[in-house]
């Protein structure tokens, strides 16, 4: 009973918190709205098996940068400075050792607090091994390469279980790779199987009324939140994850810019367009355009690894330029709007110094008409919010995306502005899809549509050779 009521005295979960500490689940996102208890969930979670474990209860915390750790750690002296023999050490170690005599381990518990500002720095964590790792605001990290590296050092010789807890807002740089890992694999609270690992996942949103405590020791909290714009009070006020803090995009909706997958008349012009990547996903998308400039984007091949944001198939081009004529011959989409770097020959040739072709020679041998994009990107940008804001004649939106075209509903309402330049996109951020688009709007066949009547619905497929019968082995 003694020991009941010392774990109270250090921290006494709230309900919604309470609930969080009992998810079975090997990795938990706990968050949403600011104010919700979040950084405390941390402290509690890492505290609730040390006692058990000991000295075989080793934990790690990490933030994006050195600085934001100060809130966390201070925060952290409060609760697990109360532990009688618990000793914190600051400077480059910034370490807890916490007292266990009595555990299956007698010895000393230890959590740790790192900084991550560089993704290349996870390698410094090569081999080591933590039961609980946590990540206090994980929406900070742009790309989910630190977080899935750590994963690996998840596991404990020593037979303790392994957790991984995460709290973030939504709205911030990782809000989309946070957003496909947690939120839109299953509802709330549900446990989440992964196919390809069988290891489970769950989100457990937080909101104000999640943490009556600062309701109640900050009764004005929540009207300083009401001050946000609307979007940013969806966010961070309510922790809704289909609005993001900074978001270009703010136009677009969901009701209005997205459509079934519907069957188009002939009267529509179709094309493609090319992002390519290679280490990076490419984008492939099929446009269809009437006279009247409205464009309908009916499909797409985005080439990202499953299970990984913002990683390419590394797939070869002439690969993806075969695979993209099947997709497109029959439709009569046979002219490829393509980023000019496609272009680019510098450097490409074999290992007896041959030259290669280059990716846009590639697309244009399996049959493409191959144009070179306008990669504009300040008025490509404008263009884009332009056709957005536009609708026609009967209410119809300018711009429409079909929803099975997921990546792009996945990527692009979700982008932020660049920091250093606001009349652009944050290039960090999962792009392609973007910039696929903005090639396809700054066309000619969307920018001089009237022009597309005296062009052929369906284009005949070049010969792209001559037969040679002695070639062919006749």
């Amino acid at each position: 009973m003694g020991e009941e009521i010392q774990r109270k005295r250090v921290w006494d979960p709230q309900p919604r918190q309470a609930q969080a500490l009992s998810c079975p689940a090997d990795e938990l996102f706990f968050g949403g709205a600011k104010g919700g208890g979040k950084s405390d969930f941390l402290l509690g979670d890492y505290l609730a098996d040390y006692e058990e474990w000991g000295e075989a209860w080793k934990g790690i915390l990490f933030r994006r940068s050195y600085k934001e750790l100060d809130e966390i750690i201070g925060r952290s002296k409060q609760v697990i400075g109360q532990i009688p023999g618990a000793h914190y050490t600051s400077g480059e170690a910034m370490l807890w050792k916490i007292p266990a005599p009595t555990a299956k381990y007698p010895g000393f518990a230890t959590l740790r607090f790192r900084s991550l500002d560089s993704d290349l720095r996870v390698g410094e964590y090569n081999g080591h091994q933590y039961p609980w790792i946590g990540w206090d605001e994980l929406t900070e990290f742009p790309g989910s390469g630190p977080y899935i590296f750590i994963i690996g050092c998840n596991r404990s010789a020593f037979g303790a279980p392994t957790r991984i807890r995460s709290t973030g807002n939504p709205g911030r740089p990782g809000h989309i790779w946070v957003k496909g890992r947690f939120i839109d694999v299953a509802e709330p609270f549900h446990i989440f199987k992964d196919p390809d690992t069988d290891l489970t996942r769950c989100f457990i949103p937080s909101r104000l009324e999640d943490n009556p405590i600062l309701m109640k020791n900050d009764p004005k909290y929540e009207q300083k939140l009401m001050l946000f714009p609307p979007h940013l009070r969806k966010a961070l006020r309510y922790g809704l994850w289909d609005v993001v803090v900074g978001q270009v995009f703010e136009e677009f909706s969901r009701e209005k810019h997205t459509i079934a997958p519907t069957p188009l008349d002939a009267s529509w012009y179709r094309f493609v367009a090319l992002d390519w990547g290679y280490q990076k996903p490419f984008a492939l998308q099929w446009w269809a355009v009437n006279t009247d400039g409205r464009m309908i984007l009916y499909k797409q091949w985005y080439g990202c690894e499953t299970g990984a944001d913002n990683t390419g198939l590394k797939m070869s081009a002439g690969n993806v330029a075969a695979k993209a004529w099947e997709m497109s011959v029959n439709e009569g989409a046979t002219t490829m709007v393509a980023d000019p770097a496609c272009w680019t020959k510098i450097g490409l040739s074999d290992q007896k110094g041959i030259e290669v072709p280059s990716v846009a020679e590639t697309f244009e041998n399996a049959g493409f008409t191959m144009v070179r994009a306008n990669n504009d990107r300040i008025n490509g940008l404008a263009r884009v919010h332009e056709l957005l804001q536009a609708t026609t004649p009967d209410g119809h939106a300018m711009l429409l995306i079909t929803r099975s075209c997921h990546h792009w509903l996945r990527t692009v309402p979700y982008l932020t502005s660049d920091p250093r330049n606001p009349e652009d996109i944050d290039t960090n951020l999962e792009d392609h899809d973007y910039d696929c688009t903005r090639y396809a709007v700054m066309s000619e066949y969307a920018l001089d549509p009237r022009g597309l009547a005296r062009r052929p619905v369906l284009q005949i497929p070049k010969r792209k050779k001559e037969y040679d019968p002695l070639r062919e082995g006749l």
